[in-house]
């Protein structure tokens, strides 16, 4: 992950980053430090099977620790009343999932449940690119593209808390609206790492972006598509929202930034709002794909309602 291994005893938190194809978790203490890294690959089949690998990572990353909480980041709608997943577009069969209650009841301390682009943005301002910065928009793009924004050093959840669900920006091609199927219409669809993925004839975004640099001409003409969709999406963000930073995050998200951010800044540059675009910064992700872990955590640690924690 980039940084030193040692947790403070002072207590830490197992923070969970849940994807659509990789569930991971660590424990980082209150100084933003992490130790230890567990990962597998989220069960195709949804529901309680999904649960109870993220109960399963928990314990197991909890072991021998003195434990304050549980953060979670989840790509999904979260009812932070009931702390309950109301629904997951990229994970089957999650919808009104009480996962906060049956964490508390697995590991015997508080949980606290995050949307994973406003979890990643919290990452980013507490201990990554973003440190420092009070108005940020961060992309998360992988399997879906989440979001999240920070206005005034505050995170910007809004009325529902789902504020910065970019990935149904109607930047790319028209798309039916989807009235609750699991796909998502608009930048999602032909952006996301499925969609990349799809269009450039490989199993994986990845796979894609590796092409493109061995130039492979079908491969280039794909990403290059794409960071294009990008950059206009991005610069209709900086239009309207006017941060100072806009963070490129995720695994498909800093492949294209990282291969192509002039290209993406060229195209904020010449189609934002002037001022807006004269004072932006587009950057990729400092955390890489740990972001929503780090905000995770930042998420127990900010909750005044935990307690003293637990030997695990």
């Amino acid at each position: 992950m980039g940084r030193s291994r040692i947790v403070s005893s002072s207590g830490c938190a197992v923070a969970i980053d849940v994807g659509g194809t990789k569930i991971s978790a660590c424990l980082i203490d209150a100084a933003g430090l992490p130790r230890g890294r567990f990962d597998v690959q989220t069960d195709r089949r949804g529901g309680d099977e999904v649960v109870h690998q993220v109960i399963a990572l928990a314990e197991q990353a909890a072991k021998g620790a003195h434990v304050l909480g549980v953060g979670v980041a989840v790509p999904a709608v979260v009812d932070r009343d009931r702390r309950v997943v109301t629904w997951a577009p990229n994970i089957r069969g999650w919808r009104n999932v009480s996962l906060a209650a049956r964490l508390e009841n697995a590991l015997s301390v508080p949980a606290v449940l995050e949307y994973d682009g406003q979890a990643s943005a919290v990452g980013e301002q507490w201990v990554g690119a973003a440190r420092g910065v009070n108005n940020v928009v961060m992309l998360v793009i992988g399997t879906g593209i989440g979001g999240g924004i920070i206005c005034d050093g505050r995170v910007y959840r809004g009325s529902d808390g789902v504020a910065g669900a970019i990935g149904w920006l109607s930047s790319g091609p028209s798309r039916a609206r989807a009235r609750g199927r699991r796909r998502v219409p608009g930048l999602e669809s032909v952006v996301a790492g499925p969609a990349i993925a799809r269009r450039g004839q490989r199993r994986r975004a990845q796979d894609v972006l590796a092409a493109a640099a061995s130039g492979n001409a079908r491969a280039r003409s794909v990403i290059e598509a794409s960071a294009d969709l990008l950059g206009r999406a991005v610069a209709d963000l900086v239009s309207l929202l006017n941060p100072d930073l806009v963070v490129l995050g995720g695994g498909v998200g800093a492949g294209l930034g990282s291969r192509l951010l002039p290209r993406i800044r060229a195209t904020v540059r010449d189609r934002a709002q002037p001022i807006s675009a004269k004072r932006v910064r587009v950057v990729v992700s400092a955390l890489g794909t740990d972001a929503g872990l780090f905000g995770a955590a930042r998420a127990v640690f900010g909750d005044s309602s935990l307690g003293k924690g637990v030997e695990a």
